[in-house]
């Protein structure tokens, strides 16, 4: 089992706002990941909102009071997330990342232990450092890296379009309509008779429109993140340019200084 790297502290800032985005809705959370990791996540981002449904699912299923899982639920789930664990990584790693220490593990908590590997390789990438730590099994046993996953997590993506921001907005409006609608369909359905019945078939209609929503959201979240990568592109190219422009100013400035220090020490003798 791998363990901590560098005593490393977490930022009480970044712990006072974290604890503050655990404590609100579970579509708050997604929106949050997603817009901190849109880049990095590519075209798995269909993967979170997946993992979200798997969650909300686990969330009903155990009975859990509020929308957070117990450090035995939350261990039962990530054992059947079909990534081999032993039990004492499962808690290990659990624990690792309950930044609140309250010891449940919020859906925010759960997406940083799910998605560690990727997280860990942006922040060092970031950092310009080489990562430490073997990211081959998907972060499976790596322990101790709760600051950097904080820090990484408010670290969110600068510049982002208009364009990538609205379809963020979209998905986000989408999904929380959908949740309202499945929530409300759903209390029918337990009641049962010719309404629950109708509910119940509306539910599994769901499940297929999803899959067209899905579709669309993915179109237009690709094509805002294309324009995003090639405005970028530009941005980068465009600061090289003035970059390089302001070096050779520097470099002519200095070397008129130093001819104008040369005629000054000629004429002064």
């Amino acid at each position: 089992m791998a363990g901590a790297a560098g005593g490393m502290r977490s930022d009480p800032e970044l712990l006072a706002k974290f604890k503050k985005l655990a404590a609100s809705s579970i579509d708050d959370q997604q929106d949050f990941f997603l817009k901190s990791f849109v880049f990095a996540l590519g075209d798995e981002w269909k993967s979170l909102v997946a993992l979200k449904k798997t969650f909300v699912k686990n969330l009903k299923d155990v009975s859990a009071e509020g929308e957070e899982l117990n450090e035995i639920q939350a261990s039962q789930l990530l054992q059947q997330s079909g990534v081999a664990r032993t039990a004492q990584q499962r808690t290990a790693e659990l624990k690792d990342v309950d930044l609140d220490n309250n010891k449940m593990i919020s859906f925010l908590e759960y997406c940083l232990l799910h998605y560690k590997a990727m997280v860990l390789e942006e922040y060092y990438k970031r950092h310009g450092q080489d990562c430490p730590h073997d990211l081959t099994h998907k972060g499976v046993g790596i322990i101790g890296v709760g600051p950097q996953l904080l820090e990484e997590l408010f670290h969110i993506p600068e510049g982002l379009s208009e364009e990538l921001i609205a379809a963020l907005a979209a998905l986000s409006k989408a999904q929380r309509e959908r949740s309202a609608k499945q929530k409300k369909l759903e209390e029918t359905a337990e009641k049962g008779g010719v309404k629950g019945l109708a509910a119940k078939n509306e539910l599994e209609q769901m499940e297929k429109e999803d899959l067209t929503e899905m579709r669309k959201v993915e179109i237009t979240l690709k094509a805002a993140k294309k324009k995003q990568s090639k405005d970028s592109a530009g941005q980068a190219l465009d600061k090289k340019k003035k970059e390089e422009e302001a070096r050779k100013k520097a470099e002519a400035q200095a070397s008129k200084e130093r001819l104008a220090k040369q005629r000054a020490m000629f004429e002064g003798k």
